[in-house]
């Protein structure tokens, strides 16, 4: 029998950073409720900090060392199976919680005993410079965000939410998704399972640094479009991919397919020419975008955007193909997850302007 308040805090660490565990740790505590911490600690050639090792010998909090690296899914599994609350908080180990965090999500357990869980709020810093303004007109930090809008929600990237267990597939995240989306596939499955959203909580806030310290994400963002790759290919995903117009990678892959032919009928310099004019009508739009955006005209942050977008886009590409996927060519996933078989070949206006600019550029050359 799970204890309807207690709520087990489990924070998967690859860092062991002392200072942001304690901040976790230090949070204020709900009355009435029993709050335990759980800290996985997944890498072993780490040194368990003094002050953590400290509250693991006075049972203030739980700690478990890895002998072995196991990933997030994993990690996260057993850190999860460790508790016995009815309640699981899942933070980062990079996070700066507020105060009140716990507070606000008891609050919402005693309004919504029965939800299936809570969305909180994951606020990053504002940018600062071009990487971090790109990641902003991009969107990359606005699902972290998501509970700000007050609107129910079918997931919430795990670096601040909350689960019912009483509400959780027994076979918890996919322990084979090594590459990310684990979180996107996990809470959709329980959502559609319990046919329940999570509830927005915006006041359950946490700050998150920008990672590398606002360094461009190349690694990061192509690893993510090879784990939204992965996803597709699940039975929880897969209602919501649909087929769409060629992106900038899948255009130059094409090109490259039937580069003999293009050199055959026309010639090596009408190959580079069209390959020119697929990147920097992307380059275009997206300087365009960030005009849009920021009311600002900014070349650099127009490269950054053009780099994590086609970095994603590659990633998704690369990794359906290199798993011999290839109805994983020009496949997308419909993010909101709304409705199962989404409409195919979405126009939107950043599709159209570039279209036309390629359209344009390549009317030009033949003058």
């Amino acid at each position: 029998m799970y204890q309807n308040t207690s709520i087990d805090v489990v924070i998967p660490s690859f860092r062991l950073d002392e200072d942001v565990l304690l901040n976790i740790f230090n949070v204020e505590r709900p009355d009435g409720f029993l709050v335990n911490f759980y800290i996985v600690a997944d890498n072993p050639s780490l040194v368990i900090p003094d002050g953590i090792l400290k509250l693991a010998d006075d049972n203030k909090i739980n700690l478990i060392k890895n002998e072995v690296n196991l990933g997030f899914s994993k990690t996260r599994n057993n850190g999860i199976r460790l508790g016995r609350g009815k309640w699981i908080l899942l933070l980062d180990d990079d996070i700066m919680p507020s105060k009140k965090l716990l507070i606000a999500y008891a609050e919402a357990i005693q309004n919504n005993p029965d939800s299936i869980g809570f969305a909180g709020v994951t606020n990053f810093p504002l940018p600062f410079n071009a990487a971090t303004r790109a990641m902003d007109i991009n969107g990359t930090t606005g699902h972290f965000k998501a509970a700000l809008d007050n609107k129910p929600l079918v997931w919430v990237p795990t670096a601040n939410v909350m689960l019912n267990r009483e509400k959780m597939d027994v076979t918890l995240f996919n322990e084979k998704l090594s590459k990310g989306g684990e979180d996107i596939e996990f809470l959709l499955r329980n959502s559609l399972s319990y046919k329940e959203k999570y509830i927005p909580v915006p006041d359950a806030v946490v700050e998150h640094p920008w990672w590398n310290n606002g360094a461009v994400q190349t690694e990061r963002i192509f690893r993510y479009g090879r784990g939204a790759s992965d996803i597709a290919a699940l039975n929880t995903i897969k209602p919501y991919t649909y087929h769409d117009f060629l992106n900038t990678s899948e255009c130059i892959l094409l090109l490259l397919v039937f580069s003999p032919l293009v050199v055959a009928l026309y010639s090596v310099n009408e190959l580079f020419l069209l390959m020119f004019l697929v990147l920097f009508a992307e380059v275009l739009t997206n300087l365009i975008k960030v005009f849009y955006k920021s009311k600002s005209l900014s070349l650099p942050v127009a490269l950054n955007l053009f780099w994590i977008k086609n970095c994603y886009e590659a990633g998704y590409l690369f990794e359906s193909l290199s798993k011999g996927r290839l109805w994983g060519f020009a496949e997308r996933i419909e993010m909101g997850f709304v409705k199962e078989n989404p409409s195919w070949f979405r126009l939107n206006k950043w599709k159209i302007i570039k279209t036309i600019l390629l359209l344009v550029m390549f009317i030009l050359t033949r003058l």
